[in-house]
This record gives C-alpha cells, sequence and structure tokens, in this order.
C-alpha cells in the first residue's frame, strides 16, 4: 500500500513539473516576434501605402494583387501583370490583417508556422502556414513585397535595382496607348502615378 502511495505521489509531481514547464515556455518566440512587430507597425502609424501580395495554395491561380491603401482604408486593387481592377475590395486584406492571420495559425495550433518581418516597418513579408502534418495539399503562403509608404509623397534612393512598369499615357481621344518602361528602381515606379508594376527587372 505505501508503495502505491508513493509512486502516486511521484506521478503527481512529475505532472506538476510538466505542466509547470509548459507554462514556462509560453509564449513562444513566435508569438514573441509577433507581439513586437505588430507593435513596431502600429507604431509607425503609417496611414498611407501600396504592397503587392503573391498567395501560393492548392487551390486556383490566381494573379499577384497590388493594393492601395488611403488612410487605412483599401482604395484601389489592381491584378499584376494584367492591370485590372478588383471592382469589390470587402475580402481584400490590408497589412494588419496578415498579423491576424499569423495569430489564427498561432491560436489553432498549426503544425508548422514560418514568418519573416520587416525589420523597418514590421510588417510580415512572408507566411508560410501548415495546419495539419496528417494532411496534405492544405499549405498556404503569402508573400508581400513592394511596399511603399506615402505613395503621393516619395523621395527615392539613388540605387540601381530595375523593374518594369507600365505606363499609361494621357490622350484626348480613347482608346489610349500604353508603353513599358524601365524603372531604376520600384521606388521611382511608384512616384509615377499613370504607372504600374509588371515585373522585377529590365523590361
Amino acid at each position: 500500500m505505501k508503495t502505491f502511495t508513493l509512486l502516486l505521489s511521484l506521478l503527481f509531481l512529475v505532472s506538476c513539473t510538466e505542466h509547470k514547464n509548459t507554462i514556462i515556455d509560453y509564449p513562444s518566440a513566435t508569438h514573441k516576434n509577433l507581439a513586437e512587430n505588430k507593435k513596431l507597425w502600429k507604431n509607425k502609424n503609417i496611414q498611407n501605402y501600396s504592397f503587392v501580395v503573391r498567395k501560393s495554395c492548392y487551390c486556383p491561380h490566381e494573379e499577384n494583387r497590388q493594393i492601395t491603401v488611403q488612410n487605412d482604408t483599401i482604395s484601389e486593387v489592381k491584378f499584376i501583370p494584367s492591370n485590372t481592377t478588383l471592382a469589390r475590395v470587402t475580402k481584400v486584406k490590408k497589412v494588419d490583417d496578415y498579423f491576424n492571420i499569423i495569430q489564427e495559425a498561432l491560436d489553432k495550433n498549426a503544425y508548422k508556422l514560418t514568418v519573416n518581418y520587416d525589420k523597418t516597418y514590421g510588417f510580415p513579408t512572408q507566411i508560410s502556414i501548415d495546419y495539419n502534418e496528417q494532411m496534405v495539399d492544405e499549405e498556404i503562403s503569402y508573400t508581400l513585397t513592394h511596399f511603399q509608404k506615402d505613395k503621393d509623397n516619395i523621395a527615392c534612393p539613388e540605387i540601381y535595382m530595375p523593374v518594369c512598369g507600365k505606363i499609361n499615357i494621357q490622350c484626348a481621344t480613347t482608346p489610349c496607348e500604353t508603353i513599358k518602361k524601365t524603372f531604376t528602381s520600384q521606388c521611382f515606379l511608384n512616384a509615377n502615378p499613370n504607372a504600374t508594376y509588371l515585373k522585377d527587372g529590365e523590361c
């Protein structure tokens, strides 16, 4: 009887120790990185910006989207490279919404979650989620690129990282022609209100 009681006591102590370690390990590094970068992004208080998002999953292929945000509200969405405008933007995500995607993956205990953040502004540049180790074809990822804040007031650094853009020519009659142009950087492309991003590199 004493031996049985001693074994029960030892099992109880082991159980308490394991539970205590679980509490000590929370929050994880992923939780902390999310909180720190979300705070960094919020402190920047950027109300006007644009970015390009690429979604990868086992689903019908969709073009990249160029999102423009003004006064913290999505004002325009274009598919890249076709340059077609999305009429309804109700389900389109701003930068803030991608923090929520990361939080949701953590809340659901995703099997694998990989996130990279922008060092200057804190927004996620790459999110890869695998919710279930046993399931196939359910992985999903988001890549945020070509971020530019304050699109209407840009001071561009003199660096050479060429991108190809399409410029809409202003004309008196329609339809107006478009031309392709190589910009020295994404910044200079964004500074032109008539230019639309096509691809990285020269045209």
